[in-house]
């Protein structure tokens, strides 16, 4: 294989970056958050020669704007530079509906069917195909690869995939898929190298983001899934509820006036920490923030998460292992400190010195169930896809 493989990640608040040379060595990385309505997008990029913060033009606030700018002025002329081109671009795509369980290569069919799938993932699809289509704008003749987010949950269960209610609408495509299954791939080959023989076991992994989910993995097989047909179910996220009573999103249909439009912006762009602490959706701002709505809005996120995983729990009959992964997993020591405090009937325990330095392993070395930080790396599971569908 000549060239280098480009992996694009385009999340609902963020774009994130990485090339590749041939051996999947990483050359470049990087990524753009703080993406939104009345934000400040901000970038940062690493290499071979270290990292820093780059400025971006003032004129570009949104995923259509800043993913053209990358390709075009800092990731061509660095995979020229590096190593002699571009052989092929990898897009995390979020929801793969029933049709795609692996990856595949796009063409303007697959690209349709990824564009029919954009009301069922509003905060993420429209923004994956940018990407697709800013690539295909300059580089139509490269091979471009989609990975679908859904892919990893397809081993549920039937009963868990279903929901309760009459088979016609299953027949339609109304059934439980999962998200995050990028990331929960790449914790999956982590887990080898972490102490015990957690690879094999029962393994609750919690990818903690703007965008929250947590999996039951079994074997390195997930067995369950805290999102459902869209993101929007399960834990509370940064600017999305999670799991809601029905009966609540009926009445915010009545209460707005039958505006769909309006209740599906409220649930996709302004609940969640936003919505809860009236602050901001940045978990960072919340907790060094001494305002009561902020300090709501972390306990409510911490609660709702130590259910989830006492649900996921009882779903795949105990727990050997709790990952934390994604911004809030990696970096946010007092959530996790929270909430494995919570979990202590579950017999968690945790390292606090170990936890305050993010280390590998948070609880102390002979603890069962054990507890352990894996970074997310997205990017590295889209290279390898890449390279296995393009060589």
């Amino acid at each position: 294989m000549a060239g280098s493989i480009l992996a694009l990640n385009s999340g609902s608040s963020s774009v994130k970056f990485a090339l590749f040379d041939k051996d999947l060595a990483v050359l470049l990385k990087g990524q753009v958050e703080n993406i939104g309505d009345g934000l400040k997008p901000r970038m940062s990029l690493r290499d071979g020669n270290g990292g820093g913060d780059i400025a971006l033009p003032p004129m570009l606030s949104s995923h259509a704007d800043i993913i053209p700018h990358l390709i075009d002025s800092l990731i061509l002329p660095r995979a020229a530079e590096l190593a002699g081109g571009l052989a092929g671009i990898g897009h995390r795509v979020v929801h793969g509906g029933p049709h795609f369980e692996r990856p595949v290569v796009i063409d303007s069919g697959i690209r349709g069917q990824i564009a029919d799938m954009a009301p069922l993932a509003p905060s993420h699809q429209p923004h994956n195909l940018a990407g697709i289509d800013a690539v295909f704008a300059v580089l139509p003749r490269v091979p471009q690869i989609a990975c679908f987010d859904t892919a990893f949950h397809r081993t549920l269960p039937e009963h868990r995939q279903a929901m309760p209610l009459p088979q016609r609408f299953a027949e339609l495509g109304l059934r439980r898929f999962g998200f995050h299954g990028l990331s929960y791939q790449g914790i999956v080959g982590a887990l080898p190298a972490l102490p015990g023989e957690v690879a094999r076991g029962r393994v609750i992994a919690c990818h903690l983001g703007n965008g929250c989910s947590l999996a039951g993995i079994v074997d390195g097989i997930s067995q369950f899934t805290s999102m459902g047909f869209t993101p929007l179910d399960g834990l509370m996220m940064g600017r999305r509820p999670g799991r809601l009573d029905p009966g609540a999103v009926l009445w915010l249909v009545e209460r707005l006036g039958g505006d769909a439009r309006a209740v599906d912006r409220l649930l996709n762009q302004e609940a969640g920490l936003l919505g809860v602490s009236g602050i901001s959706s940045d978990m960072r701002t919340l907790l060094e923030s001494d305002r009561p709505s902020a300090q709501l809005a972390v306990a409510m996120f911490v609660d709702r998460l130590a259910q989830e995983i006492g649900a996921a729990a009882a779903a795949i009959g105990g727990i050997d292992a709790l990952v934390f992964s994604g911004g809030i997993g990696e970096n946010a020591a007092p959530i996790r400190a929270m909430t494995v405090e919570a979990l202590g009937f579950l017999g968690l325990r945790l390292d606090r010195e170990a936890n305050a330095r993010n280390a590998a392993t948070i609880s102390p070395g002979d603890t069962h169930p054990s507890v352990h930080v894996v970074p997310a790396d997205e990017e590295m599971v889209i290279a390898n896809s890449v390279a296995a569908l393009i060589d």
